[in-house]
């Protein structure tokens, strides 16, 4: 395992829900191996990365409400997260940015948010997600398995 980040060309990447989903519903295998490699990156402090509460929100609601996880397996899910090692959370966003992004683009109004984080739109991060949707909102964004094989 290579060392992604190198003196002043260290990045953080900005976790989306969906590479946890990904790997707490083994939906797609290929996606599941990618983001259980990228984890395993974070986890040995390889990279840098957050993720954040709206994710967590998104992961509840979505493990609930569509896979109908009974609370004890979401609650056992959303703990793994926020006890990954070398994971952080943060909760900064620009809700306005937010609001503007939503007005002009067909994006959901959480990934404005995301979008919308400092961090996001200083250019020091990247969102790591499948959801192509960051694309129409002029950020940087990638998946787990291109991460993983420019490295």
């Amino acid at each position: 395992m290579k060392k992604i980040m190198s003196g002043s060309d260290e990045r953080s990447y900005l976790v989306d829900t969906n590479i946890f989903l990904r790997i707490l519903v083994k939906d797609e295998e290929k996606s599941f191996y990618e983001c259980v490699e990228f984890v395993k990156w974070i986890k040995a402090g390889q990279i840098r990365a957050t993720t954040s509460t709206l994710v967590l929100a998104e992961i509840h609601w979505t493990l609930s409400s569509f896979y109908q996880f009974p609370k004890e397996k979401v609650a056992q899910a959303l703990g793994s997260i926020i006890n990954l090692k070398n994971l952080k959370i943060i909760d900064k966003y620009n809700h306005m940015v937010a609001l503007g992004l939503f007005e002009q683009k067909n994006v959901k109004f959480i990934d404005c948010l995301i979008a919308s984080s400092p961090m996001i739109l200083k250019r020091q991060a990247v969102v790591v997600s499948f959801d192509r949707d960051f694309d129409k909102l002029g950020i940087s964004r990638k998946e787990p398995g291109k991460i993983v094989k420019e490295s």
